[in-house]
């Protein structure tokens, strides 16, 4: 067999993460980078760890889930024959889902992120092709330009953050908290169609399907957070500043019938090869403005990652005496480039907070939203 390594056609079509496996970070937009994030902000800038805390311990748990699309029909009810004759080519889809299960002590934290995610995209030359073939028989002499990667992946990450805190001048606090993170890859399958397929012709095309249940890699994230008052917080992340992520995969040749389009795999053709899915370098820098005796927290964050530039708001309006936080948030979405809105609610007590969000472009019909997401989270300090 032949060893060989690949770079993914996707990795150049990847979305902004939203890397919300907790609803509170769901529900300010995902701005989280200075807000008070608690357990949560080893994910966002550990370096906030190391704020001071009235608990010793603390066990919490998120889980979140992501969909959109650039094909303008209503997410619930996506189908490539939907897609079809969308003005929109290529068609993509995006589609997360995120678990997090987070223990903290003091100023130091681990936990699992399980993270399972779908990239979808599809020409509308590919599109009519798969329509007429399913249809049958395909016309004749008919021609189409082919585009067709569709990547699914599910990965296990093991996280082990720390903090301190550090003298700098004048700044009543300053921080600095790292990530070390372990990724376990679950499962991988990659299938690409490029090319032209002409009823009649045997070439013109590349047709391949990769999949693999073993990867495995590292990467290191570094955070900064730096309290200036009691209403100004800053935060800095760089993450993923050293990443490097692997799959020992096989990868399996197919050719099409020239004439009914019907696919077989090419005898003797599946090679092992080394799938290399590094995870992006990206960096954020964040604000959190709270004034003074208004129980209101206002984020904002634009990050940088792979040259594109991203911006996030989010507003946190509590209310104490009820033990509730009400929150809002924006953000732009690469897949199907509108601005979707976001909006949560916590129940905060010394002992326990639970957090449910939500996500979505069409308010109150969100049954017709392009985009839909959902996060709940739990925690418990002791």
């Amino acid at each position: 067999m032949n060893r060989r390594r690949l770079l993914p056609l996707l990795l150049l079509l990847l979305p902004a993460r939203l890397l919300a496996q907790d609803a509170h970070s769901m529900a300010i937009g995902g701005a989280a980078t200075a807000a008070p994030m608690g357990i949560f902000s080893m994910i966002w800038n550990p370096s906030q760890l190391a704020l001071p805390d009235t608990s010793s311990w603390t066990v919490a748990s998120g889980y979140s889930a992501f969909d959109t699309s650039n094909s303008g029909v209503a997410i619930f009810h996506f189908t490539p024959q939907d897609a079809l004759g969308a003005s929109q080519d290529p068609i993509q889809r995006f589609q997360q889902y995120q678990g997090l299960f987070a223990v903290k002590y003091t100023s130091a934290a681990g936990g699992v992120l399980y993270d399972q995610e779908l990239n979808y995209l599809a020409s509308q030359g590919v599109l009519q092709f798969f329509n007429d073939r399913n249809a049958g028989p395909i016309p004749l002499n008919a021609s189409y330009n082919l585009n067709f990667q569709q990547t699914t992946q599910q990965v296990a990450t093991l996280l082990i953050s720390y903090a301190m805190q550090l003298p700098i001048g004048t700044i009543p606090f300053f921080s600095v908290g790292g990530n070390l993170k372990y990724h376990d890859g679950l499962q991988y399958g990659q299938t690409s169609l490029t090319g032209t397929y002409t009823q009649g012709v045997t070439t013109g095309y590349t047709y391949t399907k990769t999949n693999s249940n073993s990867g495995s890699g590292l990467s290191m994230d570094l955070g900064f957070f730096a309290k200036m008052t009691d209403a100004i917080q800053i935060g800095l992340m760089l993450q993923n500043i050293q990443s490097n992520f692997t799959w020992q995969a096989q990868q399996q040749n197919y050719t099409l019938d020239p004439n009914t389009g019907a696919e077989t795999p090419v005898p003797g053709s599946a090679t092992n090869v080394t799938v290399s899915t590094p995870y992006p370098y990206a960096r954020t820098l964040g604000l959190s403005l709270a004034p003074p005796n208004n129980n209101i927290v206002l984020e904002g964050e634009v990050s940088w990652s792979q040259q594109l530039t991203h911006w996030k708001v989010g507003l946190d309006r509590y209310y104490p005496e009820a033990n509730l936080d009400v929150r809002l948030g924006t953000f732009t979405d690469d897949v199907s480039n509108q601005q979707l809105w976001t909006f949560g609610v916590g129940y905060l007590t010394k002992t326990v907070t639970v957090d449910l969000a939500f996500l979505t472009r069409s308010i109150p019909n969100l049954q017709d939203s392009i985009a839909l997401g959902g996060a709940l989270d739990a925690g418990v300090r002791f």
